[in-house]
């Protein structure tokens, strides 16, 4: 199978809030790029809802408590139960600010070793 993805991937594993506007769906960024993220929760999202996103950016599990979360917004492309319990999710960013994109590149560099 052709992997589609325009942005490549990075595993990663950050506390979220998505916000699909009745609810606050706790959520773990499971991976994630310039392009989009994989989350993990308890509950499912509607697929094609446009929703809200809070992640709070953390390196080695440490989160500074003095930086403000990325706020994005996005849509589900696709959601199914996950083999562990709960579900998982795919989300599309709607498109991205200069500095949304420069936050997130700096954070996938320090991510990666390569900042």
């Amino acid at each position: 199978m052709e992997n589609r993805r325009a942005h490549p991937r990075y595993e990663t594993s950050l506390s979220m809030e998505v916000y699909t506007g009745s609810d606050v769906v706790l959520a773990v960024a499971k991976n994630l790029s310039v392009g989009g993220v994989g989350i993990a929760m308890r509950e499912p999202l509607p697929e094609q809802a446009p929703v809200g996103l809070s992640m709070f950016l953390v390196e080695d599990g440490i989160e500074d408590e003095t930086s403000t979360p990325l706020n994005l917004t996005g849509h589900v492309m696709w959601c199914s139960p996950s083999e562990t319990g709960g579900h998982q999710a795919g989300i599309r960013f709607d498109p991205l600010t200069p500095p949304q994109r420069q936050t997130i590149d700096t954070f996938l560099k320090r991510l990666t070793g390569q900042a």
